[in-house]
């Protein structure tokens, strides 16, 4: 449990900009948190339940999430196609 904690879930909460904001980080770690998906979630869900606003101000952050969802579920499909052959 410690180890899943410190590999997956601190570095999710680092570089979504929930304990420390993005704009203060490096450039490269600035770089490592936009290929996060926990940024762009919470990116969406800070602008719904803080600020009220509807899908027509978030659509460019929800595209982003559905991009990173299909081009890793082609990898997955993909590399899966690979081993079964």
């Amino acid at each position: 449990m410690f180890t899943s904690v410190i590999g997956l879930f601190l570095p999710t909460l680092l570089f979504s900009g929930f304990l420390f904001p993005i704009e203060n980080m490096p450039l490269p770690l600035q770089v490592i948190a936009n290929v996060v998906p926990s940024k762009w979630y919470y990116l969406i869900v800070k602008s719904i339940m803080i600020k009220g606003l509807g899908f027509s101000f978030v659509w460019k952050e929800t595209l982003v999430l559905v991009g990173m969802t299909a081009a890793l579920l082609g990898i997955s499909i993909y590399k899966f196609k690979i081993r079964l052959a």
